[in-house]
């Protein structure tokens, strides 16, 4: 199949899969669900389908740093989202995602200390999270959010990959995990639902990177040794794995 048409076909699916289970589920399994790489998975694939297998392996540091960035953006949209609406405190939280990057790209930290370093972010992280403030809201729906939010992932997926070559492995590592399934879910729950909804999803998010984590991490690994398939169903399973040990855990 064509990689172009497999990146139009397989996003919006992922994504409308992806929003219809948090539906069912709720805002913290929904968190959970949403941390999975339907995204960074696929751009992390389509780079070794247009790129070649050791670019993608080398993209995987970037991405260590990348996730530390989406921390930062985690708490910083969950803190500042008691106070302001979604458009300034997406604001402050994108400019602390981005200096958060910088610092640590100039840092260049090696992929096992860029793990740990990860790794230990979660776990302060959610100990000191945000605590979710004032009464529930009841739910609403905008007109069309499922096409609104397929349109969006697939377009980031379409823009990042095809810029892959020019970025190198590090920059396009750092991107494949931007926040962008983590954006969508923030904005929504925030609009939608409430300060609330948004800081219990972004809470479920962060627990789950350690998934997450673990999942891009053991590519790095597991490429040099087995086929893109094998060795994305083995830290798939690992992913779930540990979402599930976490989801129970916190």
């Amino acid at each position: 199949m064509n990689v172009l048409l497999l990146k139009v076909l397989l996003m919006p699916s992922v994504i409308a899969l992806v929003t219809l289970a948090i539906r069912k589920w709720g805002s913290k399994i929904g968190g959970l669900i949403g941390s999975m790489p339907w995204v960074a998975g696929p751009i992390l694939l389509f780079f070794i389908l247009e790129q070649g297998k050791a670019f993608g392996i080398h993209s995987i540091q970037g991405a260590m740093t990348g996730i530390l960035a989406l921390i930062s953006f985690c708490v910083s949209y969950a803190a500042f989202s008691r106070k302001l609406i979604w458009l300034p405190t997406l604001l402050i939280s994108y400019t602390l995602y981005t200096l958060t990057a910088l610092v640590f790209k100039y840092l260049q930290l090696s992929l096992l200390v860029s793990y740990a370093v990860v790794i230990s972010s979660v776990l302060l992280s959610l100990r000191f999270f945000p605590s979710p403030a004032g009464p529930p809201v009841v739910a609403r729906r905008l007109p069309f959010d499922i096409p609104i939010r397929m349109v969006v992932a697939t377009l980031f997926v379409l823009a990042i990959t095809q810029v892959a070559s020019v970025l190198g492995p590090n920059w396009s590592g750092i991107l494949t995990p931007f926040p962008i399934m983590t954006t969508i879910l923030a904005i929504f729950s925030h609009t939608l639902q409430g300060s609330r909804a948004a800081i219990t999803t972004l809470r479920g998010l962060v627990i789950g990177l350690l998934g997450f984590t673990t999942f891009l991490f053991l590519q790095a690994f597991l490429l040099n040794e087995f086929s893109i398939a094998l060795s994305f169903g083995i830290a798939f399973a690992v992913n779930v794995l540990i979402n599930l040990v976490a989801g129970r855990v916190w």
